[in-house]
């Protein structure tokens, strides 16, 4: 078992949990959960999932700059040296959907079945879905697919699993979230109910700042859009 006494790393934010409300509050005891983070990582997505479930928790800021993910402490957490990283009292872990999966079935109450249903979504948005949106080669192809079919789906259901948001919402969500902070220009409206669900989930009180700040550029980058064609029309056609 790996002694985790450690000197310190990175930025530690305060433990966390939320009031019924939504309002952050501090908790006295030590957060058994410290979450090893940066801004550039993953780390938004199982931030996202551990406000969901309302888990006490510390948020550790590694500065990758300064090479604090290369020190023997952190090494002990991720020998990749890699964020996120997470450590649940005596347990290090890494990788983002190992994350959501320890964190689904110790903390959200899951039943066998479910849990292999969340394991299905959150492995498919880290190997499938990121590689068609973030692989060059297959993102020309890959891409229409995915969101093609992902938008037949939610056709039928509000979230992937049915009528409740889910852990793997919030891995699927995620990279749908991150396309209008990496394809400015990609005109996501084409798969309305993608763009609809993308909208929904944004809203929730626990959706990260970040995501939320994507959404509301996306959002008005299509209404730019729409009253541009809406200008070319007139200008063709006249306004009636």
């Amino acid at each position: 078992m790996l002694d985790f006494q450690m000197p310190q790393i990175g930025t530690v934010r305060r433990p966390q949990s939320m009031n019924r409300g939504g309002a952050r509050c501090g908790v006295i005891s030590k957060a058994q959960i410290k979450l090893y983070t940066n801004p550039g990582s993953r780390g938004k997505i199982t931030e996202w999932y551990l406000a969901e479930l309302n888990v006490p928790h510390e948020l550790v800021s590694v500065d990758m700059r300064r090479g604090e993910h290369k020190t023997p402490a952190f090494l002990a957490i991720n020998p990749f040296g890699k964020v996120p990283a997470m450590t649940d009292g005596d347990l290090p872990l890494f990788e983002s959907g190992a994350i959501l999966l320890h964190l689904a079935n110790k903390y959200g109450k899951l039943s066998d079945n479910e849990l292999g249903t969340a394991a299905q979504w959150t492995l498919f948005a880290n190997s499938t879905l990121s590689e068609a949106f973030f692989n060059d080669r297959q993102r020309a192809t890959q891409m229409p697919v995915m969101l093609r079919t992902l938008n037949e789906l939610l056709s039928k259901k509000p979230y992937l699993t049915g009528e409740d948001f889910s852990v793997g919402d919030i891995a699927v969500g995620s990279y749908l979230l991150y396309l209008p902070l990496f394809f400015p220009d990609l005109d996501l409206t084409q798969y309305p109910e993608v763009w609809s669900y993308m909208q929904r989930i944004s809203e929730r009180p626990m959706c990260p700042a970040l995501y939320k700040e994507a959404m509301a550029g996306a959002l008005e980058a299509a209404a730019q859009r729409q009253g541009s064609a809406g200008g070319v029309m007139s200008k063709l056609f006249g306004r009636r």
